[in-house]
């Protein structure tokens, strides 16, 4: 009686393959924008600082473009993202070859669709933003 009520499982499920890539960086660059069929995103830059002694004043910023479609996430960031706001981006990763019709050169364009975010540091207020808010 008791072996039958024992399930077997097996280990050998298969998943799916994913990129996905966890980024800790400051907004740069921020676009709200429209498809042609009306839907609301947003493209933004996210500035990572890498530091390393071989480097000549030891610091290189990588940027990277992050699109986000998710309502939610956009009425959130529609409050408060502006260049100067550090997040961590969890965000699926995907890789595309381009060709430049100019100089006939291929390149590989990674593109990021955000998936989840948390703000790690807000950005700090400009004066002009302080004087609004004591008028208010």
């Amino acid at each position: 009686m008791l072996r039958s009520s024992i399930r077997s499982f097996s280990s050998s499920f298969v998943r799916p393959s994913y990129a996905r890539i966890q980024i800790l960086g400051t907004v740069g660059n921020v676009n709200f924008r429209e498809t042609k069929d009306g839907v609301k995103f947003i493209n933004y830059s996210l500035a990572v600082d890498r530091y390393s002694p071989a480097d000549e004043d030891g610091k290189t910023t990588d940027w990277f473009n992050v699109s986000v479609f998710d309502e939610k996430q956009i009425l959130a960031f529609e409050k408060f993202l502006k260049p100067g706001v550090q997040l961590v981006v969890d965000a699926d990763a995907r890789q595309r070859v381009v060709a430049d019709e100019s100089s006939e050169t291929k390149y590989t364009l990674t593109s990021l669709k955000q998936r989840h975010f948390d703000v790690v540091r807000y950005a700090k207020k400009t004066p002009a933003a302080e004087e609004v808010t004591e008028e208010a």
